[in-house]
């Protein structure tokens, strides 16, 4: 096997067919998929990109690790943070010594006061019995809090509020970014963002739109914001398999969530459908006023016929907005690797925030 190196557009088409190689395995088989270009979706996970690569002596893609860094805020001031993501091993190649020569790769750069975080699904328990293991010669994943992924759909409005709901404009992104830059701060591992990126064609904030974004507005003052974000150009979740019996039910399901609300599952083959929740901040992390946005957020994705994706720690005040809604969930567990001891000894306790759209 060759020694680990950076990848590069001309590895593209092996890593786009790495991913289409390597499902997550569930009741339900799904993939997910960076398609048409790999690089495209690296550069919304981390403002930096950084992805490792390794090939067999014959040319062939074994295994593919991203490990860049985005700007956040850790105890209230913005700093880099590193993100390990995509962990792609092709199947024949598990099992060996990969795992190990990668961790041995990436110790070799990671400096003692660098973070590290990193997001695996309950359910992938390849990862959980590999890189999380604990095995000799691996860092330490400590864990830092799960996270509840949910599917809404249809969102009621229920207790009304004198608070006025809107899409963004330009003329609010001055307010938006002091908005931002007051709020964001205190929240744990918050991504540190300036909206005028997304005017500017920044890569970071590729296929985002002002309008995309809602206000919650107090007499024209805000006090909450959100955006959905369509991510199907780049990154997408496809369903391959279904367990035997539900490829036929899917069809009763479809027609009762077309009367109810619910997530429309596509055909073998097909991908789900959803728009993901992004840049969430309320003022008094008050889930009163978060609910209500997104009532008025769920009745703009049904028009599209899409769910929204949220994700919430499970200790964040705000998730419980989305409690009682009509929705779906998952789990997943939130690490923080340490190469140089435990991470969390230098975290002052704010309450953590995950942008789903990054993961």
């Amino acid at each position: 096997m060759s020694a680990f190196h950076a990848a590069s557009a001309a590895d593209g088409a092996d890593i786009l067919q790495l991913f289409r190689d390597t499902p997550q395995r569930g009741r339900v088989v799904l993939n997910f998929e960076r398609e048409p270009d790999y690089f495209r979706g690296g550069s919304v996970i981390c403002q930096e990109p950084e992805v490792h690569i390794a090939r067999s002596t014959e040319g062939k893609l074994l295994m593919l690790y991203g490990i860049g860094s985005r700007l956040m805020y850790v105890n209230g001031v913005a700093r880099k943070v590193r993100y390990a993501h995509d962990l792609r091993i092709a199947e024949h190649a598990r099992g060996g010594r990969l795992i190990l020569r990668m961790s041995k790769h990436v110790g070799s750069f990671i400096a003692p006061d660098d973070l590290v975080q990193t997001v695996i699904l309950s359910e992938n328990t390849s990862s959980m019995t590999s890189v999380a293991s604990g095995r000799a010669g691996l860092p330490t994943y400590y864990p830092n809090g799960d996270i509840e992924t949910s599917l809404l759909f249809r969102v009621p409005r229920g207790k009304r509020s004198s608070l006025t709901f809107r899409p963004a404009t330009l003329a609010d992104l001055p307010a938006m970014q002091k908005f931002h830059d007051q709020h964001a701060p205190q929240r744990q591992f918050y991504p540190c963002y300036q909206f005028s990126g997304i005017i500017d064609g920044n890569p970071y904030f590729s296929g985002l739109q002002v309008a995309d974004y809602w206000l919650a507005l107090d007499n024209e003052k805000i006090v909450g914001m959100a955006a959905l974000w369509d991510q199907k150009s780049f990154k997408q979740t496809r369903v391959i398999s279904y367990p035997a019996g539900l490829s036929w039910l899917r069809f009763f399901w479809n027609f009762w969530t077309s009367l109810v609300g619910g997530l429309h599952l596509p055909p073998a083959g097909g991908m789900i459908r959803y728009l993901m929740l992004h840049s969430v901040l309320i003022r008094d992390e008050d889930p009163q006023v978060l609910r209500e946005l997104l009532a008025e957020m769920s009745h703009s994705a049904a028009r599209k016929s899409a769910a929204i994706s949220a994700g919430f720690f499970l200790d964040d005040p705000l998730r419980a907005a989305v409690q009682g809604c009509r929705r779906q969930t998952m789990r997943s567990h939130h690490f923080l690797i340490g190469y140089h001891g435990d991470p969390r000894d230098g975290l002052d306790g704010r309450p953590g925030y995950i942008e789903l759209a990054r993961l």
